[in-house]
């Protein structure tokens, strides 16, 4: 499945060129063009004009997955690219009706490759025409750059490679660092929320119980100081717990890996730190979600896990990532001592963590639903609209 933003890119394209192919049409066919090199007879631009379209239909329906960036995707560009310019070569250069034609290589590199590579291939159109109208001679075919108005065709040209080369890349840029800034900026209020309702209170909980051990051991109480300790030793261990699995939570988000590896990593670093039997299931193919998606999903698991950790006395956890045409579904099982749902309210705002992945999933224009009950373990279920999380 292409995720949206490649969908809309090659429609683009597609569109691009199906009428950049049908202006070629117009210009060879209608009336006598000037926009033809003189030695090519009509039989020839009609072969060159039905193996074109031929081409043309090819590369609109027989896409790549460009996100891959492989070996083949940069061959393909090449192949699209050097087979344009022959064409514009052979066609008469600057005179040719092919130009427009020609800038969809550099436009598919500004749309889904690095901006140096789209800036390298409308550097190498502009160089190529440019030669074959300043060494006229050597071919005897083209026009001298000086004659008519070919020095001004070649610097429109150029400018056209070039905005085509950089707009689009500089775009997506602004648009994803404003993504990425907010996401940071959110993310940041939620660490403090967190820290809040986690951290802080634990560090207040333990300040009253020093209280309590300071006033049993000045009345000389000593079995209740002991019991005191025990209970502060208990909130430093949980409280140790928290900023572990904070950092690791963190350090998986550093990796940068798409949502699956991601999050198989992660399951699998907690059963082994947790000694919880984990289960890990996703589809065989599962769309690419936006950068911001995938970091709240992941941390939305992340969180789930950590309340069976701490509330569940599960013995086994099962995680399952499942997708329709409409939405994309996360499910946290554990076969723990479960809850009163109706009592989550009023716990110990340890329960914080079910508040925080609510948050998230309706942030992302999302659903939480919980199914529990005493002795009946917890199933958790996160469910996100497609088309508000896909990239």
């Amino acid at each position: 499945m292409f995720a949206r933003y490649e969908k809309e890119a090659y429609q683009f394209l597609a569109v691009y060129r199906f009428l950049s192919y049908a202006l070629a049409v117009m210009f060879t066919q209608v009336g006598q063009s000037p926009l033809l090199a003189p030695r090519i007879s009509e039989p020839q631009i009609i072969i060159i004009l039905i193996a074109l379209g031929i081409y043309t239909v090819l590369k609109v329906f027989s896409p790549l997955r460009w996100r891959e960036k492989s070996v083949m995707t940069y061959l393909t560009l090449a192949v699209d690219f050097s087979l344009a310019m022959l064409l514009v070569v052979y066609t008469g250069g600057l005179n040719s009706a092919f130009l427009l034609y020609s800038l969809t290589p550099i436009m598919s590199a500004a749309l889904f490759f690095e901006e140096r590579t789209a800036l390298t291939l409308a550097s190498l159109a502009t160089l190529l025409l440019s030669l074959t109208h300043l060494a006229p001679s050597l071919t005897g075919r083209f026009a001298p750059i000086t004659q008519d108005l070919n020095l001004t065709l070649l610097i429109i040209y150029a400018l056209f490679c070039f905005v085509s080369a950089s707009v689009p890349y500089r775009i997506n840029l602004n648009i994803r660092r404003r993504i990425e800034m907010e996401a940071t900026i959110e993310e940041r209020r939620r660490i403090a929320r967190e820290l809040h309702d986690g951290v802080a209170q634990s560090l207040g909980y333990l300040n009253l119980k020093t209280k309590l051990v300071s006033d049993f051991v000045s009345s000389q109480n000593t079995a209740k100081a002991l019991t005191e300790l025990d209970d502060i030793r208990k909130i430093v261990m949980d409280t140790y717990e928290d900023i572990r699995e904070s950092i690791d939570q963190l350090s998986t988000e550093i990796r940068n890996l798409p949502i699956v590896p991601a999050l198989a990593n992660y399951i699998r670093e907690f059963g082994n730190s947790s000694g919880l039997k984990m289960r890990f299931d996703y589809p065989r193919h599962f769309p690419a979600l936006s950068p911001v998606a995938e970091l709240q999903l992941l941390r939305i698991a992340q969180e789930a896990l950590t309340n069976v950790r701490r509330h569940a006395q599960a013995a086994e956890v099962e995680v399952k990532l499942e997708n329709d045409k409409e939405a994309v579904e996360l499910l946290v099982k554990d076969n723990g001592q479960g809850f009163i749902l109706g009592d989550l309210e009023e716990k110990h705002p340890g329960y914080h963590g079910l508040n925080i992945v609510k948050e998230r999933a309706e942030m992302l224009g999302g659903t939480l639903d919980i199914s529990t009950a005493p002795g009946e373990g917890t199933a958790l279920m996160v469910r996100l609209p497609l088309d508000k999380v896909r990239l």
